[in-house]
């Protein structure tokens, strides 16, 4: 059976891998034909589900790693920009989760860190983000590919079913060494927002993953949250 989506994780981290603020956060989600992401996904899991779709995420925000490990982090790990291209994926003991097909970030010492350490697939990029009143655009260059996002936050509103569907994710499914892992990670609840969305446009980076190209996402803002990664584990 699927676990249900809630708002808070459904399991309490006791001992933390690393400390993240996340802020400044875009979601941009639209569907996708899950054949497409089957062959992406690390083994054991599948495709989750929503309205007959699967989905892929879109998501910018601005980042500071406040600990690894226990241990306060240098400076140059922090307040950085990144942009991450991500779907939703359930294993075979029912739980959700995300996987990451892309992660870019501004921050040249922490791409090679997370690389090296936790096999994500990390690319250093040029990422820029702009805040301006209600205003949030991210864009992003590497090499010959980039992509912009750009949205008008609106109020603060109760999380529907897409929304819980996107955001209300608890563990991250990777591959490590050819080992699908597990990583349960923990926040409080997002305090979303509606956004009006002025452009999502793709310029090859989603393209070269050999997904579909975004059309009439959903998108959403959040201000602020403070997560914790667990230790991975195997599936």
């Amino acid at each position: 059976m699927t676990e249900p989506l809630t708002l808070t994780a459904p399991h309490r981290i006791r001992w933390s891998l690393t400390d993240q603020i996340w802020r400044d956060v875009v979601f941009a989600h639209w569907p996708c034909d899950p054949a497409l992401l089957r062959p992406v996904l690390p083994r054991g899991t599948s495709p989750d589900v929503f309205a007959g779709s699967a989905w892929i995420g879109l998501i910018g925000l601005r980042m500071t790693v406040t600990s690894v490990l226990g241990v306060p982090t240098p400076h140059e790990f922090r307040d950085f920009a990144e942009v991450n291209v991500r779907t939703y994926a359930v294993d075979e003991r029912g739980r959700r989760g995300l996987v990451f097909l892309s992660m870019e970030a501004s921050n040249r010492t922490f791409v090679r860190a997370a690389r090296a350490a936790a096999g994500l697939p990390y690319r250093f990029a040029r990422v820029e983000r702009t805040c301006s009143g209600r205003r949030i655009d991210y864009r992003v260059e590497r090499g010959d590919v980039g992509l912009e996002l750009q949205v008008r936050r609106g109020p603060r509103i109760a999380a529907d079913e897409v929304a819980r569907f996107a955001t209300a994710r608890w563990r991250m499914f990777s591959t490590w060494h050819g080992h699908p892992l597990h990583t349960p990670a923990e926040h409080e609840p997002w305090a979303l927002h509606s956004a009006e969305l002025l452009s999502c446009a793709d310029f090859g980076l989603i393209a070269s993953l050999g997904l579909p190209t975004p059309d009439r996402p959903v998108a959403l803002t959040a201000s602020r949250v403070d997560a914790r990664f667990g230790a991975p584990s195997g599936l």
